[in-house]
């Protein structure tokens, strides 16, 4: 039975291994790659910075849903993804159903995966003009409302006053903040 490492020792370890692959034990390394070393790259990484990912949900089923929303085609999207996942799973214990919510105006056409040898992840990718603007009208939640003007609305004037009697209910401090939501959210459509 193996024992568990007390942190100190955990430590001790970690360092001592550390300091023997800086001196690169090259037949070590052609064991485990069938390749020669060539170079030392650096092994610190910056302190990790906090992300905020736009919308993180637990789902009926009691899976975890993911969602991005990008207002242009960005080819770094793939690794952005990738690294939301990762961040996801440490925290929530397990790996989120992705999606990238694009605002642009045409669709995405940058990659949605990443496929190496050893690694192939990949997210959806829905665009915001295919998405039923009609459903979001009706529904009685004010943000579904409001995100249906990012759709394409048939009738606006229609959207328009439902959105105006449901404001209309509102705390004038509530009010203000979803017209100022409202106003910029119609300088992307």
């Amino acid at each position: 039975m193996k024992k568990t490492k007390k942190p100190q020792e955990q430590f001790i370890y970690d360092r001592t291994i550390r300091e023997i692959f800086q001196e690169v034990p090259t037949t070590f390394v052609r064991l485990l790659t069938n390749k020669e070393a060539k170079e030392l790259l650096e092994t610190k990484f910056p302190k990790v910075e906090e992300k905020e990912a736009d919308l993180v949900v637990k789902l009926e089923d009691d899976s975890i849903f993911h969602l991005e929303v990008q207002l242009a085609d960005d080819k770094s999207m793939p690794k952005r993804m990738l690294y939301y996942a990762l961040l996801i799973e440490n925290k929530h214990k397990q790996y989120p159903l992705q999606t990238v919510l694009y605002l642009g105006e045409s669709k995405n056409r940058t990659n949605n995966h990443i496929k190496t040898e050893k690694l192939q992840y990949s997210y959806e990718v829905k665009y915001i003009k295919d998405i039923d603007c009609e459903t979001l009208i009706a529904s009685d939640d004010l943000n579904d409302n409001i995100l249906a003007i990012l759709c394409s609305v048939k009738d606006i004037n229609r959207l328009l006053k439902k959105l105006s009697k449901k404001l209309d209910s509102l705390s004038e401090k509530r009010k203000e903040d979803y017209i100022r939501k409202l106003l910029f959210l119609f300088r992307l459509t």
